[in-house]
C-alpha cells in the first residue's frame, strides 16, 4: 500500500460519505478521489515523474490535500512548505530539494512571486486561484480522472519535511511511503478511531502533526473539516454544527483559546469521544482546565519527526480524576506533568554521556528506537549519523523516567527551543542578531511560559558606543524570519556567562531570565512597545 492508495480504497469503500469540507464546500469519498486523479494526470503530462520533487506551499484546504495525494499517485516526492516562513528560507528549501514543481495558495504566490521565481530547479509554478507568471490549478486538473498507472511500492520516498537543527541550517527529513502508513497505524493501535469520526484539523497540514493527523483521519475514512488556522469561536461552533467526535491539538495556547473563548461555557460538547493534546508537556493546571471542562476522554502524545512519530502515550485512563481514591488522585495529578509511557511500538530508554541507562528519577538524555524513524536527511552527508547511533535516534530532549517508566521532560540538550508548537533554532537567530553592527555577543534561549510553553528571549551584548536598541533588533529579525521565531523580548547584559571551554552557559541565562516570563502576554501582542 502506498500513500495514494488511501483516496482511492476510501471511494470503494466509503463513496458517498463525506471527505473533507471547508469554508463552505464539502467533497465526497468518490469526489476527492477523482479530483485526485485529475491532478496526478496533469502532474504527469507537465512532464513530472518518478521521483521529481513537489513543493506544496498552502493553507490547509482541500485542493493542497488533493496535492499531497496526487503526488503520491504520480510517484513523486512531496516538500511541504511551512506558510510561516519568509522567502529567503522559501528559497533555500526549494533549492536544497532540487524541486521541479510547486504547488501555492493564490496570495502565497502574490507575496512570494520573487522569491519563487529565484529558485534554480522550478520548471512549474502552480496556484490555486490565480496569480501572474502561474498556472492555474484549474488548468492542471484538465485532463482524466482514471488511476494512474505508475510503478511503484511503500519504500519509495515520500515527503521531505524540514525541520529545524542546531546548525542553523533546516535539514530535510526524509520519509517513505511505509514510514509514514506505519505511524498511522501506530497511532490508530493506541487511540482508536473508526470511519464514523468527525473532526475538525486545525493544525496547519504544512506541518508535521497536521500532515500526520490528515493521514491518519484519511486512513480510516473520517469525515475531516479543515480549519486554515485556528479561529476558536468557529472551533466551537463547529462541533456542535457537525457533531464533531475528535480533535487534537498541540500546544497549550490552542486550548487555552477554547477555554477563554466566549462562547465555550454555552457550547454544545455532547457528540465529542475523545481529544488529544501533544508536542509539548501541557502545564498541569490547563492540563485539569481540560479534564473538568470536555465531557470525554483525554489524550497526549509525545514524538518527533525523526523518531517516527508518535512515540509515548498519556492514555485516557491518566486523566481520570474520579472515582478513585485521594492518593490516587494526587499520583496520577503528578503524573500530569509527563509525556506519559512509550508506546507498543516503541523502545525508549534515558542516558548518560556514556550510553549507560540512568536509573529512575536521574536526568539524561531521551532516546528512541521505533519502527517508522527516520531513514536520512536529504542532502546532508554525515549527518544522519549524529542523530542515529545503533539504530537509536538521540532526542537532544533531557528527560527522566520513574518506577512505572513515565517519562518526565526536562532540560533541552539541543539548542532548540520550542515556543508555540514549532521547533526554533537558536543557532539561527543569533545569526541574525549577530548581523548587526552594534552586537558584540548573543545569546537565544527559551524560558518556561504558560501559553507559548517556551517563550523566545535573546540576550545580547553591545559593541562599545553602539546605539542599537531592542526596537532596531526587533525590526531587523522580523525582516529576516518566520514570524514564530521573532523573539519575544530582547535584554542586554554586560557579559554572558561561560564555562573554561568559552561557551555560554545557558542554563545560567533562563535561570536569570526566568521572570521575564511574567511580562509575555498570552499572545502575538506585546505588552508594551519597546523604548
Amino acid at each position: 500500500m502506498r500513500i495514494g492508495d488511501i483516496p482511492r480504497r476510501n471511494a470503494f469503500r466509503y463513496p458517498d460519505r463525506v471527505a473533507l469540507e471547508t469554508a463552505g464546500t464539502t467533497v465526497t469519498w468518490r469526489a476527492f478521489n477523482l479530483s485526485v486523479n485529475y491532478l496526478a494526470a496533469g502532474l504527469l503530462e507537465l512532464g513530472l515523474r518518478r521521483g521529481d520533487r513537489v513543493a506544496v506551499l498552502g493553507h490547509s484546504s482541500i485542493e493542497v490535500a488533493a496535492t499531497y495525494f496526487a503526488v503520491a499517485k504520480v510517484g513523486a516526492v512531496l516538500v511541504p512548505i511551512p506558510t510561516g516562513l519568509v522567502g529567503r528560507e522559501i528559497v533555500f528549501m526549494l533549492d536544497d530539494v532540487g524541486a521541479r514543481a510547486i504547488v501555492t495558495s493564490a496570495d502565497l504566490a502574490a507575496r512570494f512571486a520573487d522569491d519563487i521565481s529565484a529558485a534554480r530547479s522550478l520548471e512549474w509554478r502552480i496556484t490555486i486561484g490565480s496569480a501572474p507568471n502561474f498556472i492555474a490549478y484549474t488548468d492542471v486538473c484538465a485532463g482524466n480522472g482514471d488511476e494512474p498507472l505508475v510503478s511503484g511500492d511503500e519504500d519509495d520516498i515520500y515527503a521531505i519535511r524540514f525541520t529545524s537543527g542546531t546548525t542553523g541550517l533546516p535539514k530535510g527529513v526524509v520519509s517513505t511511503h511505509r514510514d509514514l502508513l506505519t505511524r498511522s497505524r501506530n497511532f490508530l493501535l493506541h487511540i482508536p478511531h473508526t470511519a464514523d469520526e468527525r473532526t475538525i484539523l486545525a493544525s496547519p497540514i504544512s506541518l508535521g502533526l497536521g500532515s500526520s493527523l490528515l493521514m491518519s483521519y484519511a486512513y480510516i475514512g473520517a469525515h475531516i473539516v479543515l480549519q486554515p488556522r485556528l479561529d476558536a469561536a468557529e472551533f466551537i461552533r463547529t462541533i456542535g454544527s457537525h457533531r464533531i467526535t475528535t480533535f487534537m491539538l498541540p500546544v497549550p495556547s490552542q486550548f487555552i483559546a477554547l477555554l477563554d473563548d466566549p462562547s465555550f461555557d454555552s457550547a454544545d460538547l455532547s457528540s465529542l469521544r475523545i481529544i488529544g493534546y501533544g508536542g509539548a508537556v501541557f502545564p498541569v493546571p490547563l492540563v485539569e482546565r481540560m479534564i473538568a471542562s470536555f465531557p470525554c476522554k483525554i489524550f497526549g502524545i509525545y514524538g518527533a519527526l525523526e523518531s517516527g512519530g508518535f512515540t509515548t502515550y498519556l492514555m485516557p485512563e491518566d486523566h481520570t480524576l474520579d472515582g478513585i481514591s485521594q492518593q490516587q488522585r494526587e499520583a496520577r495529578i503528578r503524573r500530569l506533568r509527563s509525556c506519559g509511557r512509550e508506546g507498543l511500538h516503541a523502545d525508549v530508554r534515558v542516558i548518560d554521556e556514556a550510553g549507560e541507562i540512568k536509573a529512575p528519577g536521574e536526568v539524561g538524555e531521551l532516546i528512541i528506537r521505533t519502527d517508522a524513524m527516520i531513514r536520512d536527511y536529504w542532502n546532508r552527508p554525515g549527518e544522519i549519523e549524529k542523530a542515529l547511533r545503533d539504530g537509536w535516534f538521540h532526542t537532544g530532549d533531557g528527560a527522566w523516567m520513574d518506577d512505572e517508566r513515565y517519562i518526565f521532560m526536562s532540560d533541552r540538550i539541543k539548542d532548540v527551543v520550542r515556543s508555540g508548537g514549532m521547533n526554533i533554532s537558536a543557532v539561527e537567530v543569533e545569526g541574525v542578531l549577530l548581523d548587526d553592527s552594534g552586537v558584540a555577543e548573543a545569546a537565544v534561549i527559551g524560558i518556561a511560559h504558560q501559553y507559548w510553553t517556551e517563550a523566545l528571549i535573546a540576550v545580547v551584548v553591545l559593541k562599545p558606543s553602539a546605539t542599537t536598541d531592542e526596537r532596531s533588533l526587533l525590526e531587523r529579525c522580523k525582516k529576516t524570519l518566520a514570524n514564530y521565531k521573532v523573539p519575544k523580548r530582547i535584554v542586554f547584559t554586560e557579559s554572558l556567562p561561560k564555562n573554561t571551554m568559552d561557551k555560554v552557559v545557558k542554563r545560567e541565562l533562563r535561570e536569570r531570565f526566568a521572570d521575564l516570563s511574567a511580562g509575555i502576554p498570552a499572545s502575538t501582542e506585546r505588552a508594551k512597545e519597546p523604548r
